[in-house]
This record gives C-alpha cells, structure tokens and sequence, in this order.
C-alpha cells in the first residue's frame, strides 16, 4: 500500500505531509499492509521465521517489526493497567527469576528478579515489575504502588513482607517449606505460581535480562486483551499518538 501524499494547495506553500505522519506507520519503511499482515501474525504468537514465511519479509524487516510491536503495546498502557485490587479482592504476590547462569556451551544469561501481583478475580489483573534488588524496602514501595490499600495480599514468609498490614492490607501468609497452602486460612500462591510460569514461557531465554522490560509489558498488555487481540490493538493505533 502506497503512502497518500497531502499537499498545500497554497502557490506559496506547496508543503507535502505524509498521511501516515505522527501514526504507528510512520516509523517504519516497510508496506502498511505488509507491517499489519506481520502485526496480526504477531498477535497470533507465530515465531519470526513462520512471519518471514508469511509475509515474505527479511528476518531483519521481522525482528524491527516485532520490537516496534512490542514497544508499541507497552506505549498503549496507562498507568491504572499497573494498579491491581482493592476491598474485597485477594492478590498473589511473589518474587520469580527469569533466566540464569550459563557457564557451559550457548550464550550466557545473567537472569532478572521479576515481582509479580496476580489478582483472583475473572479479569486476573496482574503488574510485573523488575527489581533492582530485593529488600524490603524495595518490595514494600513497589507493593504500595501497584496494590490499592484494603486489599488481601498472599506471599511466602519471606521477612520482605512483613510490613504489609501496616500499610492498610490484609495479609496472608503460607509457608512453602511445609505446605502448599495453609491448612488454617487457606491461602496459597498457585495463581501467581502459575502466572510465573506463563511469563517464563513468553519470553525467549536469551531475552531473560534487565532489557526484558518491554516484554512484560507486553504480557501484560496481552492479558488485559486477551478476549479480542486484534481489536485491543487496532484501537491502540488511534489512542498512542507518534508525533
């Protein structure tokens, strides 16, 4: 698809604007069709060799594409898709690694702590956020940015957490060195746990670092619109602004 070119009808002037200026499509060289051809595989999870197949691009057009689609869904979150609970909705909390130490043959990862806050509620609102360290102060302020107060928070018993009810939050511990879920207030971690694992699943190995950042976001980003993918991200187009 050809660009539309506008031009100002003034002698004077005669000035010629893009139609495509301050959108997604401006950033990029490639054909619109060919870029929202390669966007809907995207959103439908084909790996970059099935995309090149697909559309007939390059592998290095397809790897540009895929990082400006993932930059692109990170841009289209506001700041409420990181806030989750609230009276009367339990959160899952925990602490998880995303790659490690590599020492033998392949490329070596160094790893990244992740916090992750799962909501048990049917829209199963989560915030994910690196960490820079893991004390409890560090823990403490992200918990207090991402959780509304009154919620009820699940962790491990790790020391981190033990402010938590100060701060205007149910909390409920289970000790994972003896059970999996507490035998008197039944609190357990599985959801989280479980979102843990998707996260993993997500990301390629390689990518498991501190530059993984736009990568949650797109976890994120895919789970508020996981009902209606292509529609989320249509919508996306208009609402984040390139100028």
């Amino acid at each position: 698809m050809e660009q539309k070119i506008f031009r100002c009808k003034h002698p004077l002037c005669r000035a010629a604007r893009s139609g495509f200026t301050g959108t997604f499509f401006a950033r990029h060289k490639a054909p619109v069709n060919r870029i929202v051809e390669a966007a809907y595989f995207w959103l439908a999870k084909s790996t970059n060799k099935q995309i090149e197949t697909y559309t007939g691009m390059s592998n290095v057009t397809v790897s540009s594409l895929v990082n400006y689609f993932r930059e692109h869904v990170a841009d289209a979150l506001d700041e409420i898709d990181f806030v989750i609970g609230g009276q009367g909705v339990t959160v899952e909390i925990d602490e998880t690694k995303l790659g490690k130490r590599k020492y033998n043959k392949g490329h070596r990862v160094e790893g990244v702590w992740v916090l992750v806050g799962v909501e048990r509620s049917e829209e199963r609102k989560i915030f994910l956020r690196i960490l820079p360290n893991r004390t409890a102060k560090t823990l403490e302020e992200m918990i207090l940015r991402h959780v509304l107060p009154g919620t009820t928070i699940i962790t491990d018993c790790g020391r981190g957490y033990n402010t938590l009810e100060s701060h205007g939050y149910i909390h409920q511990t289970v000790n994972h060195s003896r059970t999996f879920k507490d035998e008197e207030t039944g609190a357990c971690t599985n959801t989280v746990e479980g979102t843990n694992n998707a996260i993993k699943m997500s990301i390629h190995p390689r990518n498991r670092t501190s530059e993984c950042e736009d990568s949650l976001w797109e976890f994120i980003w895919r789970r508020r619109h996981e009902e209606d993918l292509w529609n989320g991200f249509l919508r996306s187009l208009v609402e984040v602004n390139y100028e």
